[in-house]
């Protein structure tokens, strides 16, 4: 039997997500195969996975010596028989469309092992329904936040007929590289974290566009108070500091007035009317300039290892 970390792992779609999934796996010492359609995205997903590597080694992360052996894990294929033959683990993150997904899941069916582990990375669907029935009981969702070779959090959620050691074979694969996995017990549409930020991007929204407060200012109290207080407290112990009676109070105060729901916030709308998308387009609700995207990216990410490495004390502890 092969050790876990001899272990093979697909991944399957090499756009924004694989290219991290794979510098994971490979990372840990996995045999990787990343699978695209076609050879253009492949070439930019290895290209970024060297740069994420560069990022890495200078906080010290991986030895430089290292970095060869590991790119050398990552098999680039445009043959999804060629990436599911052997593989112990499915990682797919493919568009986010339900047919692309059955699709995809259909052709893996029929080319990986029977013991293989299904993982879907969907931020929404319910793939559950779009799986093999064969492979219901090997499969979860497994959903991972960009940057994926930095955040540490991967949100598995049960399928109805998942069984009780695919759970565990996943979490267990995700804590040995590092990964911080967090169980949902059953599907809910955007699982927990992305109903969150949804949540908090209506009052976003609401706020920007009734115009109490710019964009700035929105960020530098968030980043003042919710934000670190959150790496200690998350936001269901809060309450216990808060108080439970005073949070159920705030709940039934009449003169706090909900944001409306809101699908076409017209801060947002402008923005992408004028063709503002952000970071990739160098232009969102802050101005890039003639910075290159790369730059932006390595910059976000050397912040992101900085904050990450200060909070990983924290991450399991409870007051």
């Amino acid at each position: 039997m092969r050790a876990v970390s001899e272990q093979k792992v697909a991944v399957i779609g090499a756009g924004a997500m694989g290219p991290g999934l794979a510098q994971v796996f490979a990372t840990a010492g996995h045999p990787v195969a990343l699978y695209s359609r076609t050879e253009a995205t492949l070439e930019r997903a290895q290209a970024t996975i060297a740069a994420n590597l560069a990022t890495v080694v200078r906080h010290g992360l991986v030895a430089e010596a290292e970095v060869p052996r590991i790119i050398a894990r990552i098999a680039a294929t445009t043959s999804i028989a060629e990436a599911g033959e052997g593989a112990h683990l499915v990682v797919e993150t493919v568009a986010e469309r339900a047919e692309v997904k059955r699709a995809v899941f259909a052709e893996l069916d029929a080319v990986c092992p029977p013991e293989c582990l299904f993982t879907s990375n969907s931020s929404y669907l319910d793939v559950f329904a779009l799986v093999p029935e064969g492979r219901l009981q090997c499969t979860v969702i497994a959903h991972w936040f960009l940057p994926a070779h930095i955040v540490p959090l991967v949100e598995v959620v049960k399928g109805e007929h998942t069984s009780p050691e695919t759970v565990a074979a996943v979490v267990g694969l995700l804590e040995a590289v590092g990964r911080v996995p967090v169980v949902l017990e059953r599907f809910v549409p955007g699982f927990c974290v992305n109903r969150l930020q949804r949540a908090i991007g209506r009052e976003v929204f609401f706020l920007l566009d009734n115009g109490y407060i710019t964009p700035e200012e929105l960020d530098r109290a968030v980043k003042a108070s919710i934000v670190p207080r959150a790496v200690v407290l998350g936001v269901v112990q809060r309450c216990d500091f808060t108080g439970l009676d005073l949070t159920l109070l705030n709940l039934q105060n009449p003169g706090y007035v909900e944001a409306p729901p809101d699908e076409e916030p017209r801060c947002l709308v402008e923005h992408v009317e004028r063709g503002e998308l952000g970071v990739k387009t160098g232009r969102g609700f802050y101005d890039y300039g003639d910075a290159d995207l790369e730059e932006v990216l390595a910059a976000r990410d050397e912040a992101l290892l900085d904050v990450f490495a200060a909070m990983q004390p924290h991450l399991d502890t409870r007051l």
